[in-house]
């Protein structure tokens, strides 16, 4: 196949796409030291979906994750399209979204689908940063490669940096322990500091909202990522449900992947931070029946300062 046939099939379904041989992205992967080298089959299809942002406030009841978990889960969406496409080339073929090896921003960066911003995420040119990526790989030789120009960077901006309430972003990278996305996204004990800093059910939007290169972005929407009703969740739910029935009531939701008991965990910390007393009983329950030690030390933490503000 060629690269452009390879090209038109997957912009029927992408916004963005680029191609490149795997060589490259192995040669430059392995000079920066990446374990993420050596990808295999020759042709690498690089991928992006925009989706929209649009912003939902928390009530004393319900809790709002991060805005890219809204609609149906992106990973779905794009397995299905990417497998869709693939199916009908009758060529051996490999992808991933977020869960493989390979450095998906590497990747992007490399095709042109957009530039490595200072807070570590992919810009592009129509989207800004508002772009779900993936990858395909596929066992056939291509002519020649289709990328984008690149002809954007952040500058001396420093907007992210200055805004990112743990210090997690540096003029050359960032410190991952230190992201409120990271952390609220890992089954740990959380300290003091960012039981404090987090503000919502699941990762974090501040770097993103305040870049100047996705002012007027964030506009499209896809049909799959149209609101669901399921994009706040119902504290009450969250304490007195299964996770069975979480699961069925909430499916189809990309904050469901690491498990109800985090977005417990989470839901300390916004009750906290919001003084809501509410629940305190429903904490001291949690308590007794969940034995994750990194869920019950943050319970009993928060519920010891919820019960002093009474």
């Amino acid at each position: 196949m060629t690269a452009k046939q390879i090209h038109n099939l997957f912009s029927k379904e992408f916004d963005v796409v680029g191609i490149i041989k795997t060589t490259e992205y192995n040669k430059v992967a392995k000079t920066l030291n990446r374990n993420k080298a050596n990808a295999k089959y020759p042709t690498m299809a690089v991928l992006g979906f925009a989706y929209p942002k649009r912003i939902m406030k928390h009530t004393d009841t319900h809790l709002v994750p991060s805005f890219y978990t809204f609609g149906k889960d992106y990973h779905l969406v794009m397995k299905e399209k990417i497998q869709k496409i693939c199916d009908t080339l009758k060529i051996k073929y490999d992808y991933g979204v977020d869960n493989h090896s390979l450095d998906e921003r590497l990747a992007a960066k490399l095709s042109g689908i957009g530039f490595l911003g200072k807070n570590q995420l992919i810009i592009n040119k129509d989207y800004g940063s508002y772009m779900f990526l993936g990858m395909v790989l596929l066992d056939t030789q291509i002519d020649n490669e289709i990328k984008y120009q690149i002809d954007d960077n952040c500058g001396v901006c420093r907007k992210c940096i200055e805004a990112c309430p743990t210090n997690a972003l540096i003029e050359n990278g960032y410190v991952q322990e230190k992201c409120i996305s990271h952390f609220n996204q890992t089954k740990k004990t959380l300290t003091k500091d960012e039981i404090k800093a987090n503000y919502l059910l699941f990762g974090c939007d501040i770097c993103q909202l305040v870049c100047p290169k996705n002012i007027r972005k964030g506009k499209t929407i896809h049909p799959e990522f149209e609101l669901s009703d399921k994009e706040m969740v119902s504290i009450v739910d969250l304490f007195n449900m299964s996770q069975k029935e979480f699961n069925l009531k909430y499916s189809d939701m990309a904050y469901l992947w690491k498990g109800k008991t985090l977005l417990m965990r989470n839901t300390l910390t916004l009750l906290y931070n919001h003084n809501n007393t509410n629940f305190n009983e429903l904490i001291k329950d949690s308590i007794d029946k969940y034995t994750m030690p990194w869920y019950k030390e943050t319970a009993q933490f928060v519920l010891k300062k919820l019960n002093s503000m009474k």
